[in-house]
């Protein structure tokens, strides 16, 4: 990365913002995951540090999110998704099915591409909040699909527009 400055997210309206800044390299992932989860925020970051505020009634997700990337608890999860992106993916199954509040033998015992579905959304959404996980895997379990993110997309959720 270089030593811009990139400003992210959209304005918005709320009674309750929050102010964070972080030390991180990672504010284009985790800005990435905020607009992935839904949640309003609008801030900057450059290779060292992330501003940002967002509306306080995301804090849960807002703290897990950062969690997620600044964390040394999720670092070896962080090496495992790069590792089982691919047509391994199966690796997650207990997980997906943990997340889906269900056995993982209930899970085994859906058709394979059910299986692989639920298990690719995860691989896809693993940096987003709990909750969204758990929609986009509710949504695979029925074999919804959804739109990808664009790069335009990407690149206007990390502030490039």
């Amino acid at each position: 990365m270089s030593d811009y400055v990139f400003l992210v997210g959209d304005d918005y309206e709320s009674n309750n913002k929050e102010y964070v800044s972080i030390d991180t390299d990672k504010g284009q992932q985790i800005s990435i995951a905020f607009a992935a989860s839904g949640i309003p925020f609008k801030g900057r970051f450059d290779k060292a540090r992330m501003l940002f505020n967002y509306d306080g009634i995301y804090k849960e997700s807002v703290d897990e999110i950062i969690a997620k990337f600044t964390s040394d608890e999720y670092a070896e999860q962080r090496k495992k998704i790069t590792e089982y992106k691919g047509d391994d993916c199966l690796y997650f199954l207990p997980a997906v099915a943990k997340l889906l509040r269900m056995t993982e033998g209930t899970l085994r015992r859906r058709p394979m591409d059910v299986q692989l579905a639920v298990c690719k959304r995860y691989v896809d959404n693993w940096y987003c909040d709990t909750y969204t996980i758990q929609h986009e895997l509710k949504d695979a379990m029925m074999l919804k699909t959804k739109p990808e993110m664009t790069d335009s997309e990407k690149e206007k959720a990390v502030g490039k527009d």
